[in-house]
């Protein structure tokens, strides 16, 4: 028998894959599509002829209980003729065969016509499986919806139990949470006392330090302040001192710079004077002296 992927059928009834999905699960229990090995649907001839007249009733707006309850009642039927379809053909079949002489040709036709027989025995037997396995899955699950109801007052106060003893138990364990608190809470008082005290003694001798090194500081602030007192008077000695000597060696370089001006001046008025007598006498050295 020849499957279809669900890309086919889709192209086939021009429906989308979502929908069939959708139609799948609105008829969980009736329609049930075969899987491969991968797990990807395939369908057969019965199942595209269920999804077009599916597509039809969405058509006319019917109702899905409506369909299902259909759809429910023709599967009901469908083995019945199924089999009678399957009869018809086994001896349509079997009509067709006619003695013929044992050549390789009827050996060969033989051996294909017992493959698809073979092949149909399989797929007959495995449209049986699923239409019992589907009537079976609808008897226990009304069975379970039976037993659900008729156990509800028992599940109810088995429940209800149970909240209670969970609701005492959760009591029990606030208690013990609250004592738990409570002496934590009194451990935590205590722990603040002890620190508080250890803090007003640390604040008290960090007081006295700080005390102590303020009375420090203003004494080295003396000090220090005497000593800049002296610098200062030092280096405005030392300054004045370094005026005096300024002035006084500038005086000493004038009267050098006077007193070389004077014995520059004789100089020349004595060259002069030699110069003169050598040229009143007639004499001649005195040239070399210009």
């Amino acid at each position: 028998m020849k499957t279809y992927s669900m890309k086919e059928v889709s192209q086939k009834i021009k429906v989308p894959p979502g929908t069939i999905k959708r139609w799948e699960k609105e008829l969980d229990g009736l329609l049930d599509i075969p899987r491969s090995k991968q797990g990807a649907r395939l369908f057969t001839e019965t199942e595209i002829q269920l999804l077009i007249e599916m597509k039809e009733m969405h058509g006319k707006k019917v109702n899905k209980e409506v369909i299902r309850k259909s759809f429910g009642n023709k599967l009901h039927q469908e083995p019945d003729s199924n089999t009678s379809k399957q009869e018809t053909s086994l001896q349509i079949l079997s009509e067709q065969i006619s003695p013929v002489p044992p050549d390789e040709t009827t050996i060969k036709n033989v051996d294909n016509f017992l493959s698809v027989l073979d092949r149909y025995k399989q797929n007959f037997f495995h449209e049986m499986k699923e239409e019992i396995r589907s009537v079976v899955r609808t008897e226990v699950l009304a069975e379970v919806k039976k037993e659900i109801k008729n156990g509800a007052l028992t599940t109810v106060k088995t429940l209800s139990d149970s909240i209670y003893k969970s609701n005492a138990n959760t009591k029990s364990e606030f208690e013990g949470l609250s004592n738990k608190v409570e002496q934590t809470v009194e451990h935590t008082a205590n722990s603040l006392k002890f620190l508080s005290k250890s803090i007003s003694k640390v604040s008290l001798e960090t007081t006295k330090e700080i005390s102590n090194l303020s009375r420090q500081i203003a004494e080295t602030s003396e000090e220090l302040a005497q000593y800049v007192d002296v610098t200062n008077s030092e280096i405005y000695n030392l300054t004045e001192a370094l005026s005096k000597d300024h002035e006084y060696f500038i005086e000493e370089r004038e009267q050098y710079r006077h007193e070389i001006r004077q014995r520059e001046v004789a100089f020349q008025n004595m060259l002069s004077g030699f110069r003169d007598a050598a040229v009143s006498k007639g004499k001649k050295w005195w040239k070399f002296w210009y």
